[in-house]
């Protein structure tokens, strides 16, 4: 697939994750242009980035992103194109299942249901 198939074929606006938005200035920087561009290269991110980044500090910023799940990479003739990895559903389902981790010790179930008393608890 060429790199304007991958942009033409993904035409909604991609939301950002809130991972995205938790990440270090310069890395949520680099994260926000390929989600607003919804497939970028290296090069592409480059030419949007503010200030000065040489081609490679772009590329390992991008391959820590894609380490991270913040985005996913793939091969489009020669470069590889970046895309988000994270739907605004994925970053809402981290969230649920972060909660559960940190008070229902892991237990989604439980979570469920304390909040089903909660909403009850509020009719």
């Amino acid at each position: 697939m060429r790199h304007d198939e991958i942009v033409q074929g993904n035409s909604t606006a991609v939301p950002w994750p809130v991972e995205v938005e938790q990440l270090l200035w310069r890395e949520r920087e680099v994260a926000t242009i390929v989600y607003r561009l919804r497939a970028a290269t290296a090069n592409e991110v480059c030419e949007n980035v503010s200030g000065q980044l040489h081609n490679a500090s772009v590329r390992s910023m991008l391959n820590r992103l894609v380490a991270k799940g913040i985005l996913k990479r793939t091969l489009s003739g020669k470069a590889f194109v970046y895309l988000p990895a994270l739907t605004a559903t994925d970053s809402r389902t981290l969230a649920l299942r972060r909660f559960a981790d940190d008070y229902f010790a892991g237990s989604v179930h439980l979570a469920a249901q304390s909040m089903r008393a909660l909403l009850e608890a509020y009719r």
